[in-house]
């Protein structure tokens, strides 16, 4: 699909990718970022994804075993939740934006997160809604953020739904998204999703 929103889809210099790390892979049994799906780490497939695209990128949350000099990892000053990474991925990056996904994704795909990119113009942040819901974790959000994110924290809110309720989102529905969306959301929560995809747990 062909995007003419403006000439500065091309300038990404304000946008850093963020890789957020910082869950406890529960359901999974085993820490999802290791998985490997054919022949590469779930954490490695979206660092490719977004190697593609991004100058900078991060890891939220407090994963040095991940980590290098290029890509550097963060503690979350309010760890235990998607809102408290988000924050914490903004807060750490030097941009003014941050494209944050999680690192459970079977197959994250660059066109889906280029398409996304030219919306964050006039917005606080950009997300997906598929049938099932908002896409909180791969999706775009500004600095300005931080003051709502932080006051819900501290108050102890942790509802990302409650948060778009109060800042400026613009949301892209799945006709405005690319043909193959559904695959580039696919996340893997379960042995049984691995399952799911031909791949040992």
């Amino acid at each position: 699909m062909q995007i003419s929103h403006n000439h500065q889809l091309t300038d990404l210099s304000d946008v850093t990718g963020v890789i957020l790390a910082g869950g406890r892979s529960r359901r999974m049994g085993r820490d999802k970022a290791t998985l490997t799906v054919d022949g590469r780490t779930l954490f490695e497939r979206m660092h490719d994804a977004f190697d593609g695209v991004f100058e900078q990128i991060l890891i939220a949350g407090d994963r040095p075993d991940l980590a290098s000099a290029a890509v550097p990892c963060f503690a979350d000053e309010f760890p235990g939740s998607a809102l408290g990474g988000i924050h914490g991925g903004l807060k750490a990056a030097q941009t003014p934006w941050i494209f944050v996904a999680p690192c459970d994704l079977a197959a994250p795909d660059a066109k889906l997160i280029r398409h996304l990119l030219p919306y964050r113009h006039n917005y606080e942040a950009v997300v997906p809604r598929t049938p099932a819901g908002f896409e909180p974790v791969f999706a775009l959000y500004h600095k300005d953020c931080l003051p709502v994110m932080e006051q819900m924290l501290r108050a102890g809110n942790y509802r990302i739904y409650d948060f778009y309720d109060r800042i400026r989102v613009r949301v892209v529905e799945t006709q405005e998204m690319p043909a193959g969306w559904e695959t580039s959301l696919i996340n893997l929560n379960s042995p049984h999703d691995l399952q799911q995809l031909g791949q040992e747990a």
